[in-house]
């Protein structure tokens, strides 16, 4: 028999997002300084659809977009070559098996997050409307098509299966990490995803959001909220050669308080071990390979200017000081987008260079989806309008580094 164990809806998991915890109220402490708006950068579209965009990546030859589905479309991605301009022309590229049906509620559509990992194009989409949808897909060596690498994924009980959705997946050397099943779960791999074991939790699908990770420093820093309100980042020492936990008792770190911010991306960028953690309301950074942080962006729970939700991170390559940082401002329901020059510190923002900040729809939530970087040092970024609609590439330029 499965576990007693109550798995989140999916549309209950994207609702959580845009109008769950944190920024509901009390006084959360002094809001940190709004960025300054930034007087030379600029924003151009490359490409618009109707459909939302959820994600972009680069590879060492095309781009790729992923557009949620519709009432009467399934899920889709789109490619194009490198070098991507408002005058390229984009393709679909065969999902096969890893094709989401449509639906016709726009809260539960979805769509896939996509992602180079040790050289390949991943697919990680949510799978939960059948057990023989799939939540983990690689892009074939043709670059034609994407096909299942998720098999450890399906779990079948007595009565029924199920397949655990993947939310995200990161090569530290040669061995995967993924956070398969939500909750407290992290699997690991060490043949690029062919197989999976749990080095966290169990092979089974868990009640709460899934939980942000990263390895740095010989430590698997984790953070979420579970349960609902109670948000955590927290330390494991790894074996030497990063198979699994030396220990399961988290090791002590300095953290400052997160109220109920849940966590929502912890990352390292480029080679540096500077840890980010992005939570709900702001930003904390690490200098220290993960043992202690402080904030660098931080608003009050209420009254501040605004509550992002910093969901991206990327730091331009060759240009390690440099942040940018995007996701969408909870408090008004539009995009957010600021960047620094010296990893945090100062901020500028650049929200209202966007597409959807503008908007001509009352309560109509708008968010940046995704960033890349391409070959040209070009900033891409995904923004949708509207909740999963009216989706938008664009092309960031900073202004005065």
């Amino acid at each position: 028999m499965k576990p007693v164990q109550q798995v989140l809806p999916a549309g209950l998991i994207a609702a959580t997002l845009l109008t769950g915890c944190g920024g509901g109220g009390g006084d959360g402490g002094k809001p940190g300084p709004t960025p300054a708006p930034d007087p030379v950068a600029r924003v151009d579209v490359l490409m618009s659809h109707d459909r939302g965009m959820n994600a972009i990546t680069i590879d060492d030859k095309n781009a790729y977009v992923a557009l949620t589905n519709t009432e009467t479309e399934a899920t889709s991605v789109l490619t194009t070559a490198r070098g991507v301009s408002a005058k390229s022309i984009w393709q679909n590229v065969a999902l096969g098996e890893c094709k989401l049906p449509a639906s016709t509620q726009v809260e539960v559509r979805r769509a896939a997050e996509l992602k180079q990992v040790d050289g390949k194009t991943l697919l990680m989409q949510p799978a939960w409307g059948s057990a023989d949808e799939h939540t983990l897909c690689e892009l074939d060596q043709a670059k034609m098509s994407f096909v299942p690498k998720d098999k450890d994924f399906r779990i079948c009980y007595a009565t029924y299966c199920e397949r655990m959705q993947v939310a995200d997946v990161k090569a530290v050397g040669r061995r995967w990490f993924a956070n398969g099943g939500a909750g407290q779960n992290l699997q690991i791999s060490n043949d690029q995803g062919l197989t999976w074991r749990p080095i966290m939790g169990t092979m089974d699908s868990m009640s709460c959001t899934h939980q942000s990770f990263e390895v740095v420093g010989g430590l698997l820093l984790t953070g979420g909220e579970c349960p609902l309100d109670m948000a955590y980042v927290r330390a494991y020492a790894m074996n030497a050669d990063n198979s699994g936990l030396a220990s399961k008792v988290p090791v002590q770190i300095s953290v400052p308080e997160l109220e109920n911010r849940n966590v929502h991306l912890i990352t390292t960028l480029g080679k540096s071990e500077r840890v980010f953690i992005g939570v709900e309301g702001g930003l904390l950074r690490s200098d220290d390979s993960g043992k202690s942080y402080k904030f660098v962006l931080k608003q009050a729970l209420s009254g501040g200017a605004n509550y992002p939700y910093i969901t991206r991170l990327l730091s331009p390559a060759g240009k390690p000081n440099v942040i940018v940082a995007a996701g969408f401002d909870k408090a008004h329901g539009l995009p957010y987008l600021a960047w620094s020059n010296d990893n945090g510190d100062k901020w500028t923002d650049l929200s209202t260079l966007l597409p959807g900040y503008k908007r001509t729809v009352a309560d109509a939530t708008s968010q940046v989806t995704a960033m890349a970087e391409d070959t040209q040092g070009r900033i891409l970024v995904t923004v949708n309008e509207e909740f999963k609609k009216k989706g938008r590439l664009v092309e960031v330029k900073l202004g005065r580094l």
